[in-house]
């Protein structure tokens, strides 16, 4: 696939449906520091939402938190209805729903088909794994680089095939929500844009929660943008509108200095 030949086409919709995902009055404390503090977030039944905002805002904390790798946080999160700290079958099952991606890609030292196939669970799926494997690659935009190659060790791909790598071996498993910190952070511009690329497509049929400090990006993906600082959502709404008629003087402040920076 040439980078010439995708062209990013991010949905815009002017309204959040009643949410995947709802976090209410979300707060977390380490050490007697304030992390997160009141936090309120309604994903969608499918598209992107990003989280922007200075280094130290929270936003890694907040994915943390959702996922259960952070203990220690008050408040009620739930998916799809489910209270999270009541998940059945506890955190590891509750995983099983929640992907998450980190920045740098964790690879299995062991074949490509194998890190994809990994999660997989059950007689049938695993009956079938051959075909989830492709359907999960092809969602990552990364069969056609691998179909001949995939009893080779995962190590030898690249850092941006490693990462879709990552996210094919985490659609593997059918989660119901994506969340990905900075995934695209170290990745040459070709890598970045097929990652964008295969998350549009992804977001048609799941919702997608992404960290990132790439403005740029955030507006490619379009859909909805929460600014954060200091802990705190300051400033939520569709990506096009935050971008171009900001309303809070932080959220203006915090464009102004990342444009100049960009300078």
């Amino acid at each position: 696939m040439s980078t010439e030949a995708i062209h990013l086409h991010p949905p815009q919709t002017d309204e959040i449906a009643p949410g995947t995902l709802t976090v209410r009055d979300l707060h977390l404390q380490k050490e007697g520091k304030v992390i997160l503090h009141n936090i309120d977030l309604n994903l969608p039944a499918s598209g992107i939402t990003t989280l922007i905002g200075p280094s130290g805002a929270g936003k890694s904390s907040l994915l943390r938190c959702i996922n259960q790798l952070e203990k220690n946080w008050q408040g009620d999160v739930t998916l799809h209805h489910k209270n999270l700290c009541h998940w059945p079958g506890g955190d590891e099952q509750l995983r099983r729903h929640i992907g998450l991606i980190a920045q740098k890609p964790c690879v299995f030292p062991t074949s490509i088909f194998r890190n994809v196939v990994f999660g997989i669970q059950g007689f049938w799926r695993r009956r079938h794994a051959q075909h989830i494997a492709e359907h999960a690659l092809r969602k990552a935009a990364l069969w056609d680089e691998v179909k001949e190659r995939l009893d080779s060790p995962a190590s030898a791909l690249s850092l941006g095939q490693q990462q879709r790598l990552c996210i094919a071996r985490a659609l593997a498993i059918q989660p119901r929500l994506l969340m990905l910190d900075e995934p695209t952070a170290s990745l040459d511009p070709r890598s970045k844009q097929l990652i964008e690329h295969a998350l549009l497509e992804l977001a048609e049929n799941i919702p997608l929660l992404l960290v990132t400090h790439d403005l740029q990006q955030a507006q490619r993906l379009g859909g909805h943008t929460n600014f954060m600082c200091d802990g705190k959502i300051i400033e939520k709404n569709i990506s096009h509108v935050f971008f171009t008629q900001p309303q809070r003087v932080e959220s203006k402040e915090f464009l102004r200095w990342s444009s100049c920076d960009c300078n």
